[in-house]
């Protein structure tokens, strides 16, 4: 096995770049971000973001002639893109890399022998498009260009600039209009986002259950057509449909089969995994240690979650190089233009 040789030869196969990109991009935007997200390309920085609220009270009984006319008041909240340039850079030494190939390989099912160019193509495109994703998901959540002065990170030099890449990613987007007035009732109480972290996962039981469904009913001014979740949320929520207090046998068969199908009041819930390793691992500070918001709820439309990107220089830059010499490292290079923004805020009920 040449590495070296297989990865410059890679590095240098233009087709095979074109290849990956492809790839990268539809696994990077398109899975599993498109079950949760609308994904909108070509977005411009300084592009309004309409948010549209419906109005009524417009018909009364004729005047006859003339009659003064109604104007009925827009919403006054405004938006504007503003992508910004996310770079990825993944440096490995040559035995680093080479080992982790080999166990790439193993795990695949491949014998040492059999490791060629091919494979290696597939181990690149394996390891980028995964890490991308997880990324994309994570920002797009999570992601705050203040984060370093809220003190919420378990390290801030460590984890910072991971999550100061964009302006607001949804979760610092609810934050930021709970303290709104206008927003006031969009909102409802989730009190175990306070306290030690042993009290804010020992959830009682039945409580996501409450808490879905003041998200989800007496939504008089909009229709929903999505339920995200925490996980930690969601699994409480299968534990009191399979604790015995009278659960439909569907349930019982839907949660027996591990399937992620789960409904409350007929929406079904999207359960966000990664959101809780995310928390509980980058979120944790003080003494008793916290959890910075280890829970959350949203009820809205999918539509109005969009991830912006900049279609025409998305990912054409995926470069791969071998620094020879003392260095002995491989990079393998990408770039992209990324935002988010909830574009229509009138349209939702959450709990954070």
């Amino acid at each position: 096995m040449n590495l070296i040789e297989n990865f410059k030869d890679l590095a240098s196969d233009d087709r095979y770049i074109a290849d990956l990109r492809d790839i990268v991009m539809n696994d990077t935007f398109y899975q599993p971000t498109e079950s949760m997200f609308t994904i909108v390309p070509g977005i411009k920085g300084g592009q309004q973001v309409a948010a549209m609220k419906g109005f009524e009270y417009v018909t009364k009984k004729s005047a006859g002639c003339g009659g003064n006319g109604i104007s009925p008041e827009f919403p006054a909240f405004e938006q504007k893109w503003n992508p910004t340039l996310q770079e990825v850079k993944i440096e490995y030494c040559y035995q680093d890399f080479e080992a982790s190939f080999l166990q790439w390989g193993l795990n695949n099912g491949y014998d040492r022998k059999n490791l060629d160019g091919t494979a290696l193509g597939l181990f690149i495109q394996d390891l980028v498009s995964k890490a991308m994703a997880l990324d994309l998901q994570r920002i797009v959540l999570l992601a705050d260009k203040d984060i370093a002065a809220l003190n919420v990170l378990t390290d801030e030099a460590t984890y910072a600039p991971f999550y100061n890449t964009i302006d607001k990613g949804l979760i610092s987007t609810l934050v930021y209009l709970k303290t709104l007035p206008e927003f006031a009732d969009a909102f409802v109480d989730l009190d175990a986002n306070t306290g030690a972290m042993d009290d804010q996962l020992n959830l009682a039981n039945g409580y996501a259950k409450d808490l879905y469904r003041k998200v989800v009913r007496r939504n008089y001014g909009f229709t929903g057509d999505l339920l995200l979740s925490s996980n930690e949320l969601y699994l409480n929520y299968e534990d009191y449909l399979t604790d015995g207090v009278g659960p439909l046998q569907s349930n019982l068969d839907t949660v027996v089969n591990g399937l992620k199908n789960l409904r409350v009041s007929g929406q079904p819930i999207t359960p966000i995994v990664h959101y809780d390793r995310w928390r509980a691992k980058d979120f944790v500070t003080g003494d008793p240690e916290s959890i910075y918001l280890p829970h959350f709820a949203l009820f809205t439309r999918k539509e109005y979650l969009q991830v912006g990107v900049d279609d025409t220089n998305s990912l054409t830059d995926i470069r791969m190089e071998y620094i020879g010499g003392s260095e002995e490292k491989f990079w393998i290079k990408a770039n992209y233009m990324l935002d988010f923004k909830m574009t229509n805020p009138y349209a939702m009920k959450a709990a954070i």
